[in-house]
């Protein structure tokens, strides 16, 4: 049974370590994510590989009792991993009930200059979607300029969403926003002044569901989610970023 459970943790953690550099190099996709999820499961599978050498030499006092700390360390992190990614998928599930009305708002990503990247695309063709077949909803395109966009994120998303047929009127621009908290925040604000309804329903990634929601919450915001697909190629360092991201936001940081 522990040759079992040894081969599974060092050929598993071989498995991810090989999807995140495959998705770097062949889709160039490198993010904190990838750099995270790479060093992660090659620590993991560095100390597996060294596991059954450690236990024949390491067998009394405080290197034997190290090994055993390393070793609920490890549980701890896959169990708290685990919940991490049942808090993903729990926000993602909060889809918007039936008959409920408020604004949605598209929650900003990366534009390579002024093309929409993979996952903001997702996004904006989620968001036009659910808005042709919701007239009654006003949206707004939420996201400043940062470092290598020539436009700002909600500019691209208006762009994006009048392209594919939603009327220009029912789009407001909250262009000032670095943050998923500042989306919120400033996506209130314009709400506010418009007099647009109060309830948000967010169009974003799965993964990005949990914590846009437990942000406004903390805003005093009721919000429902429009979960868009995200592209699998980017899924590993997404979610591998979002779970620093998610960490940073438990700890408030």
């Amino acid at each position: 049974m522990k040759r079992v459970l040894h081969g599974l943790v060092l050929w598993g953690a071989i498995a991810v370590c090989a999807v995140f550099l495959f998705c770097a190099l062949l889709f160039r996709v490198w993010s904190l994510g990838t750099w995270a999820g790479l060093a992660a499961s090659g620590l993991v599978a560095a100390a597996a590989a060294r596991w059954p050498h450690w236990r024949a030499r390491y067998t009394v006092g405080w290197k034997k009792r190290f090994l055993s700390g390393l070793f609920a360390i490890f549980i701890l992190f896959v169990i708290y991993s685990a919940a991490l990614i049942g808090c993903m998928t729990a926000g993602a599930l909060r889809i918007v009930p039936e008959g409920q009305t408020g604004t949605v708002v598209v929650l900003g990503s990366k534009v390579n200059g002024e093309t929409p990247s993979a996952d903001l695309q997702a996004r904006i063709d989620r968001a036009a979607r659910y808005l042709l077949e919701h007239p009654e909803c006003p949206v707004i395109a939420s996201g400043g300029q940062g470092a290598g966009e020539r436009i700002s994120e909600a500019e691209a998303i208006r762009t994006g969403l009048i392209a594919q047929g939603v009327e220009a009127d029912r789009i407001y621009l909250e262009d000032r926003s670095s943050s998923t908290a500042e989306n919120i925040a400033f996506s209130k604000e314009v709400m506010a002044a418009n007099n647009l309804p109060e309830t948000m329903l967010f169009v974003t990634d799965e993964y990005h569901e949990f914590r846009a929601w437990r942000l406004a919450e903390r805003a005093g915001v009721e919000s429902w989610a429009i979960p868009g697909r995200t592209p699998l190629y980017l899924l590993p360092a997404c979610v591998a970023r979002e779970m620093l991201a998610i960490t940073g936001m438990f700890l408030n940081v």
